[in-house]
């Protein structure tokens, strides 16, 4: 079985718009912040790879092509 494609988030790319996340259809995605506390800047990270589908919506909705799919060594 091959490795699904997983989004690869650029944070420096990634305004923390939050389309991605409104887009996934598997919801494996959210916003998060440099501070435990939740301050700063938001960006989107995958926080559940196992459920990832690899479907590429996020990469897609990205306004600003911080998501770019990536297929893991393994």
């Amino acid at each position: 079985m091959k490795p699904v494609p997983l989004p690869a988030i650029d944070p420096a790319a990634c305004t923390g718009c939050g389309r991605c996340i409104a887009a996934c259809p598997p919801k494996v995605l959210w916003l998060d912040t440099p501070d435990p506390r939740g301050f700063g800047p938001k960006h989107a990270v995958l926080h559940d790879a196992a459920g990832c589908t690899g479907c590429a919506v996020c990469e897609r909705c990205c306004p600003f092509d911080a998501i770019g799919m990536r297929r893991s060594a393994g």
